[in-house]
């Protein structure tokens, strides 16, 4: 085995150990995989969590707001948060649907995920396609635009354009940071991710 397969595989391990913030201390270069062993980690990953800051603009308004998105073999959660930092709504989803519970215990349920986080934020957002947005990871089908250290700087997705403006070293990778998607009817998501969790959450 090649010092640099041995290398993903300590990294795959020390991810499933546990929490990274950002900005992490920056390691020396030795330690940050490269793009392409990036992506081989990325995709094996069982479980993970991105949370952070995120701004929507549409022609129906525009609000901030925290929030929280976890995947795992099973389930899919989002929780979102104002700017006092209160859980506001969690959503949920697995093979036999989706639920979402509101702060004021209202309850609704649905066939997907991206139905009920419209009727929250009263935009359509491409919810199958955020979770690979938001790890960097680009799909076969989305024409791209690398930097210089061989990551997406720019996905063309159908009607998005994903603007990568900052990326992070954790835990001997490089996360997006920044990252805007521009879509359709003049709707703009910027997400700023203050914090990574790999492996099944706590």
């Amino acid at each position: 085995m090649t010092r640099r397969a041995l290398w993903s595989l300590a990294v795959m391990a020390s991810l499933l150990g546990g929490c990274a913030s950002l900005p992490p201390a920056a390691p020396g270069p030795s330690l940050v995989l490269g793009s392409h062993e990036r992506d081989q980690v990325l995709r094996n990953l069982p479980a993970w969590r991105a949370s952070g800051q995120a701004s929507l603009r549409s022609p129906k308004g525009a609000e901030s707001f925290g929030f929280s998105w976890q995947e795992d073999p099973h389930q899919q959660e989002v929780s979102l948060r104002d700017p006092l930092g209160r859980t506001v709504a969690r959503l949920s989803a697995t093979a036999a649907g989706a639920r979402l519970l509101l702060a004021n215990g209202k309850q609704m349920q649905a066939a997907s995920l991206g139905a009920l986080l419209e009727s929250v934020l009263h935009v359509a957002l491409p919810v199958a396609r955020l979770p690979d947005w938001l790890l960097g990871l680009p799909r076969p089908d989305e024409g791209i635009e690398r930097n210089g250290d061989g990551l997406p700087e720019i996905l063309h997705a159908e009607q998005w354009t994903i603007h990568y403006l900052a990326y992070a070293p954790v835990g001997g990778l490089l996360m997006p940071s920044l990252l805007q998607a521009q879509g359709p009817d003049g709707i703009t998501l910027r997400l700023a991710i203050t914090g990574w969790h790999f492996g099944q959450h706590p």
